[in-house]
Order: structure tokens, then C-alpha cells, then sequence
């Protein structure tokens, strides 16, 4: 799904997930996912990377929390 280069993270797009999450518009999703998973083989040992990718998916699906409610306080 994707590859960390140094300090990026690269994605697959010729990968049959990316285009098809592009084909369903989420391609945010499959991004964060494949970042997790890129990240988790780093930070964590493999016994706990499904914990650190699900740590990472709240955490990201709470970044959009934050931005609804930092928007609505600006109307």
C-alpha cells in the first residue's frame, strides 16, 4: 500500500486498494492507512503494530472533530 523513503511516505497508486478507494472517493482512508502501516513498522514492534494503526485511525478520525468544531466556533 505504501513505503516509507526517509522521511515520506509513498503510496502505490498502481495498487488494486488505491484504485479502487479512489473509484469509492476514499482515498483519504487508504492514505492514513497505508501511512499507519508504513509508520507502525518503525515505532512499534510487530505484536503491536495492529494497536498502534488503530491508535493512529482515532486519532486521525478525530483530527476531523477538531476542524468541525474550530469551524462552527468561526460562524
Amino acid at each position: 500500500l505504501g513505503r516509507l523513503v526517509e522521511s515520506t511516505v509513498v503510496i502505490n497508486d498502481a495498487h488494486p486498494a488505491y484504485r479502487r478507494a479512489v473509484a469509492s472517493r476514499s482515498e483519504g482512508y487508504h492514505i492514513a492507512l497505508a501511512v499507519a502501516l508504513a509508520l507502525a513498522r518503525l515505532a512499534v514492534p510487530p505484536a503491536e503494530a495492529h494497536e498502534f494503526v488503530t491508535a493512529f485511525l482515532v486519532r486521525w478520525g478525530e483530527a476531523l472533530d477538531g476542524a468541525r468544531r474550530k469551524s462552527r466556533s468561526r460562524s
